[in-house]
């Protein structure tokens, strides 16, 4: 196992994804944060956040209703690139002036995934030569509307997988 510092926590998915809607999402402020690869085959993770009493209100009903939901993490350093996990709350826990969260997660979508998906699509989308280049940049300095279609369709083949239910799904 190895440990890292968790550095940001990002809820992609607290409710369906309408088709052709941007992903809707909550950054979650970390008091502090650790993150842990278990190093197995399922790709693993432990997360423990140590956040603000007023999250936990938004973690128990996950608890409760044992609905899994989509996150991007970054590790180490803000600006690393973050990678998305498919997250379920195993524990909540009261300190004197915080909360502390404990979630488990599978890694779905890893930087260089990114990177394959985007310039796959760019490619389908007929880009070629130094206007790729510029393209692929550029989309991926944004962090808009095209990783929001990769991460959409991550979120589908989750879904497929059975990694991720919704609350509708469970009944």
């Amino acid at each position: 196992m190895k440990t890292f510092r968790l550095c940001s926590l990002m809820i992609l998915f607290d409710e369906e994804i309408v088709k052709d809607k941007n992903m809707k999402g909550k950054e979650v402020p970390l008091v502090e944060g650790l993150i842990i690869n278990k190093e197995e085959a399922e790709k693993n993770w432990l997360l423990e956040a140590v956040l603000d009493p007023e999250w936990e209100a938004f973690f128990t009903n996950y608890l409760n209703t044992k609905q899994s939901f989509m996150t991007e993490v970054t590790i180490t350093k803000r600006t690393n690139d973050p990678a998305t996990l498919v997250c379920d709350v195993n524990s909540i826990h009261k300190l004197e002036d915080h909360i502390v969260v404990h979630l488990e997660g599978m890694l779905v979508v890893k930087k260089d995934d990114l990177s394959d998906m985007l310039i796959k699509n760019l490619i389908d989308e007929g880009y070629q030569g130094d206007e790729l280049y510029t393209e692929y940049r550029r989309r991926k300095k944004d962090r808009g509307r095209a990783i929001q279609g990769i991460l959409s369709n991550a979120y589908e083949q989750v879904k497929e997988k059975g990694f991720y239910k919704s609350d509708a799904e469970k009944e």
